[in-house]
């Protein structure tokens, strides 16, 4: 299917507006604000760790706010778009104090394919290391001999494995002899920590996510893997929030991975230090650089040490262990 892409240049105001003049056209609105990356980077406790540079040059540029929606192309599409049209029109007539801004509307087609497709070109095979090969579903590749392969599709969710953060990860697991250990993947996002675990020897996992759409995409990458449901757990929620989720995490695990945010792992330092076994393996990534010592400190603090600790392309992975 293809659409029209249609977009209309506007205020923080008048954003409302046009959203609520137009909400019986289209099915939903996303509205770029230059003003939201200021709020965010002004936020006395943000919850992020990185911004991108060219969102940061974009914001110093300032600009309008525009308002995106879509229409299916075809005859009805065209009808929406020229009702659109004129109800934008109206408003830019009876505004005569430009408090809705300049009301300027463009459209394009797209097709379905360019934008749902097009980013696969940029996610090929790649080898971790001697264990372990990770591929998406669409391409093929030949292991190396006693090589596993990790086949895996992101959909909607972060963790293709490419990514600096997750690299580290796989990486650690790689080395490790992971033979009839019990994982927890806290955050597992598409899965991939929890697969490899399972097809580099872990006995189970159990992998927990705020999002649902994790939840899935989890689910089907275990599939693709031939990875027996019954030895992989999914759980949906926040431990941290959730009293019955946490009381069904609690217990014993081998091998802790946590590739998400350094403010999320310092809040979750209690618990999986709790959790994690005598002789375990904690792998916490997620975390840029300059907030290594800071998010570390928390972990020495609940009993933990060092067994190794790598830096890549400005992110940094903590590989930790009980204090002996």
């Amino acid at each position: 299917m293809d659409y029209i892409e249609a977009k209309i240049t506007t205020t923080r105001a008048g954003a409302e507006t046009l959203t609520s003049v137009l909400e019986d056209i289209a099915q939903g609105f996303a509205v770029d604000d230059p003003q939201d990356l200021d709020d965010l980077l002004a936020a006395p406790s943000p919850r992020w760790d990185y911004v991108d540079e060219d969102l940061v040059a974009r914001q110093k540029r300032g600009g309008a706010v525009t308002v995106t929606f879509y229409l299916e192309e075809g005859e009805q599409g065209r009808l929406g778009l020229e009702e659109a049209r004129k109800r934008v029109q109206a408003l830019a007539d009876q505004d005569g104090s430009g408090r809705l801004g300049e009301l300027a509307v463009s459209w394009q087609s797209v097709r379905s394919q360019d934008w749902e497709n097009n980013w696969k070109q940029y996610y090929k095979p790649f080898v971790v290391g001697p264990r372990l090969m990770v591929r998406p579903s669409w391409e093929q590749a030949q292991p190396a001999p006693g090589q596993k392969t990790l086949v895996m599709d992101p959909a909607g969710s972060f963790g293709t494995g490419s990514h600096a953060t997750t690299r580290l990860c796989l990486e650690a697991l790689e080395a490790m002899d992971l033979a009839g250990r019990r994982m927890l993947d806290a955050g597992c996002g598409s899965g991939i920590l929890a697969a490899a675990g399972l097809l580099l020897g872990a006995e189970r996992a159990v992998a927990c996510d705020v999002e649902p759409s994790a939840m899935q995409t989890a689910a089907e990458n275990l599939a693709k893997n031939h990875i027996d449901p019954s030895r992989c757990d999914l759980l949906l929620g926040d431990f941290l929030q959730d009293k019955e989720l946490y009381r069904r995490l609690a217990g014993q695990y081998g091998v802790i991975t946590a590739n998400i945010v350094a403010d999320v792992l310092i809040a979750m330092a209690p618990a999986l230090c709790a959790w994690l076994a005598p002789e375990g393996d904690l792998l916490l990534s997620g975390i840029i650089d300059q907030r290594g010592d800071e998010v570390l400190s928390h972990y020495l603090a609940q009993g933990m040490a060092v067994k190794n600790r790598r830096s890549r392309d400005g992110w940094t992975l903590l590989h930790l262990g009980r204090e002996v």
